[in-house]
């Protein structure tokens, strides 16, 4: 009679365990903060307030714009994990340009893309910042005209 009263305890409290930590969501992932944190953020750009006084036309519309992307998809969600993957790509990168206007950081802005590698059919997300993009588009720029330069220096056929 105890050992059935002690494990049908302990199945009650393990039960209530999960449902505990299951209404607990990560404050990053937490849709309702973020979109208070926008509306925050928006009220002050409109009414050019605060840190937004200065802030120049474009830099204004586009945050404005990217605000609208968060809105529109996180509007009735409890947490950016219940978004398709693809929407949530689309809320961090917008989340992303909005942190790089506010903290006036452009080149620190992490962009976030789905890519598959060559030869396979797994896409996997890849995100770098803009900093490491432009690094990138101009090193293989400089490989390609290094690369064209010596075709051209040897007179050999190099497609």
């Amino acid at each position: 009679m105890l050992k059935t009263v002690v494990i049908t305890l302990a199945l009650v409290v393990a039960a209530s365990l999960p449902v505990a930590s299951a209404n607990e969501v990560h404050p990053n992932l937490d849709a309702p903060a973020i979109l208070a944190q926008q509306r925050q953020i928006r009220v002050e750009v409109e009414q050019r307030s605060g840190r937004y006084k200065e802030l120049p036309a474009a830099e204004r519309e586009t945050l404005l714009r990217e605000q609208d992307k968060v809105f529109t998809l996180l509007r009735d969600r409890n947490a950016i994990t219940d978004l398709p993957e693809s929407e949530r790509i689309v809320v961090f990168n917008s989340l992303e340009s909005i942190s790089s206007i506010v903290n006036r950081a452009p080149d620190e802005k992490l962009v976030c893309e789905r890519t598959r590698k060559v030869g396979s059919n797994r896409t996997e997300t890849v995100c770098v910042t803009e900093s490491q993009r432009r690094a990138r588009r101009e090193a293989d720029a400089k490989a390609l005209g290094d690369r064209n330069a010596a075709c051209l220096k040897s007179g050999a056929d190099c497609m």
